[in-house]
């Protein structure tokens, strides 16, 4: 970080990068902006790394943290999971009781947009009350959305909504159900500079006409993941 440096002890370390880190001012200045990090990775053979990463921010209902997302070379991403294989483990303070599907506009059925509407209606938000948000996965409990329109800027965790995943290919009917916010993450797109949001979503509520439907829309998808 420029002329800044911080060091981070007995982190937790995926593939992707790393979460829950403090934050302060002089992490919040550094928002969207790439920095490197020297990873010293323990084992009886230790792995060092010097990489590039992505400043992130992220948000739970009790706290905010910075995250790093790395932009590593090919050969630095087989190094790191091969050490993973090796090293690594499952964390066991949070399982996700079911996977979560990407998004892809391969299979016919896929959800790719989200109508959103908060539950308490918000002046923010105008006369629509909505925003049309992107799907990057789903599963049977909960779905990651994102969004770089800036109401989205209002929403926080905690929050309740209203979800519409649409109806897309020959899937006759779109899916209504309750959800709420569970973590934000802010990152930056580097094509438009726009903020770019990320909304973990929990469903919560969902009556007896959507559940059926919902399950036929997961058992269609699941059907055609090409493995």
């Amino acid at each position: 970080m420029d002329n800044e440096a911080m060091e981070f002890l007995f982190q937790i370390i995926s593939h992707y990068g790393v979460s829950g880190l403090p934050s302060n001012s002089i992490t919040q200045l550094y928002f969207g902006k790439t920095v490197f990090v020297n990873l010293e990775l323990p084992a009886k053979v230790p792995l060092y790394l010097k990489t590039r990463a992505k400043v992130l921010r992220e948000k739970t209902l009790y706290t905010e943290h910075m995250a790093l997302k790395f932009l590593m070379e090919d050969d630095q991403k087989e190094q790191l999971s091969q050490h993973i294989k090796e090293h690594g483990f499952y964390p066991t303070e949070y399982v996700r009781k079911y996977p979560r599907i990407p998004a892809t506009s391969d299979i016919q059925t896929f959800p790719l947009k989200t109508i959103v509407k908060p539950i308490i209606p918000m002046v923010e938000f105008g006369k629509s009350q909505h925003l049309v948000m992107d799907v990057i996965n789903l599963s049977p409990n909960g779905s990651l959305l994102s969004s770089e329109s800036q109401l989205a800027l209002q929403l926080n965790p905690g929050q309740k909504l209203n979800l519409e995943l649409e109806a897309r290919g020959w899937f006759p009917v779109s899916v209504y159900m309750e959800g709420m916010i569970c973590r934000i993450r802010d990152d930056l797109n580097v094509l438009n500079g726009n903020l770019l949001r990320h909304f973990g979503i929990k469903f919560t509520k969902i009556d007896r006409i959507n559940k059926a439907a919902f399950m036929d829309l997961l058992k269609d998808i699941l059907e055609n993941i090409k493995i």
